[in-house]
């Protein structure tokens, strides 16, 4: 089988891993664990990372450092993972859903339309006209990799509504934006070292701020709110949600090789791009201009009228020959949990459901198998070696 997204281990995981069985330190708030969160901060947003034992569970965090209120709402893409909705739920929050733009990432000119058109302003903060509930805040998704561009009226409209900013970067480390003020603009981010990531912990998540006082409350927060650890006084609702010394220890042995895995992530991208584009009715999604994707996982957008075959079809004819490929996540404000919950003019999410799957794009992908993908496309699967 042709993997989607599998991990890639390096040969330096193992040492790393007796290290910790040695030390004898495998739970959470291990040394690992601090080098791990000190290593990453090259590649975060802000200067103070907390290893989480997901990207979720980072997410959770970051609501809950905006102190919610019950039924207070949050914007949010409707194409993203579900963990994304969930966390915002987890928090007795209720999302409202905006579509996306042709790069899947919000969009903007829909998120201005709506607090224009369907909010209020009101002792400094923004309620909704409909359910005159609070907008507390707004989560953009790095979608595969291409980086929400915070310009600085985006930045400012936020700061003029008091709506914060929370980034889900579980799909974009290692992904750069030319606007080097970018990371000053961003409340939370949040980012994911599941066994499919640009590097891997084997699970695992960070949640990055630049707030030393925000970062000092998730991490009481994230272990149970414990005051007291002789006499186990708790004086606030916490949960268990830091990363182990173990799950750390694979990930900063990873981290030493994050370089060779953005290098191989541009070829197999370029590759993908040179061949595919030039068959009529096949494109691989771009990434936007104004940043370098870390090429997480490639796209393939169809043209059903051009290609003669459906995004279904070519899933089920990767699969006859072995291949894993997989759809665009079905659009949240459809899911059956969301359904009741605001969506604002969607329409090119909806759309690019229907058109968009991925492709193969594992660190270890052999050439000859991304050769085989690409005919396989080029003669619509009428495949001889």
């Amino acid at each position: 089988m042709i993997k989607l997204s599998e991990p890639f281990f390096f040969g330096k995981e193992l040492a790393y891993l007796k290290k910790v069985l040695k030390d004898k330190w495998i739970s959470p708030n291990g040394n690992i664990v601090k080098k791990f969160e000190k290593k990453i901060q090259k590649y975060t947003t802000g200067k103070y990372n907390l290893g989480t034992v997901n990207c979720t569970a980072a997410i959770q965090l970051a609501i809950r450092l905006l102190n919610p209120k019950n039924n207070e709402e949050i914007i949010v893409p409707s194409i993203t993972f579900a963990a994304t909705i969930n966390a915002v739920i987890y928090n007795n929050c209720k999302p409202i859903f905006l579509d996306c733009d042709n790069y899947l990432l919000l969009d903007k000119k829909k998120f201005y339309s709506f607090i224009k058109k369907n909010t209020y302003f009101k002792n400094n903060f923004t309620y909704n006209k409909k359910t005159k509930k609070k907008i507390i805040g707004i989560i953009f998704v790095n979608t595969f990799g291409n980086l929400f561009n915070i310009d600085n009226f985006f930045h400012s409209f936020c700061k003029k509504y008091n709506i914060k900013i929370i980034e889900d970067a579980a799909e974009s480390l290692g992904s750069v934006h030319f606007d080097k003020k970018r990371n000053n603009k961003i409340e939370y981010s949040c980012y994911s070292f599941n066994g499919n990531k640009l590097i891997t912990a084997g699970g695992g998540g960070m949640l990055s701020t630049k707030i030393k006082k925000k970062y000092l409350e998730a991490a009481y927060l994230a272990t149970q709110a414990k005051k007291d650890s002789i006499q186990f006084i708790h004086d606030d609702i916490g949960y268990n949600f830091l990363i182990s010394n173990l799950h750390a220890s694979i990930g900063l042995s990873q981290l030493i090789f994050i370089n060779n895995v953005l290098k191989k992530k541009k070829e197999i991208n370029k590759i993908y791009t040179k061949e595919i584009n030039k068959i009529d009715g096949l494109d691989i999604l771009e990434s936007p201009k104004d940043c370098l994707s870390n090429n997480w996982l490639n796209i393939l957008v169809v043209d059903k009228k051009k290609y003669f075959l459906s995004k279904d079809q070519i899933i089920k004819k990767f699969l006859n020959f072995n291949i894993e490929t997989r759809s665009l996540w079905y659009p949240n404000h459809l899911q059956k949990p969301f359904k009741k919950f605001q969506n604002y003019e969607i329409k090119k999410s909806n759309l690019m459901f229907k058109k968009c799957l991925c492709l193969p794009s594992s660190y270890g992908l052999k050439k000859s198998d991304q050769t085989k993908i690409i005919k396989l496309l080029q003669n619509k699967f009428n495949y001889s070696k």
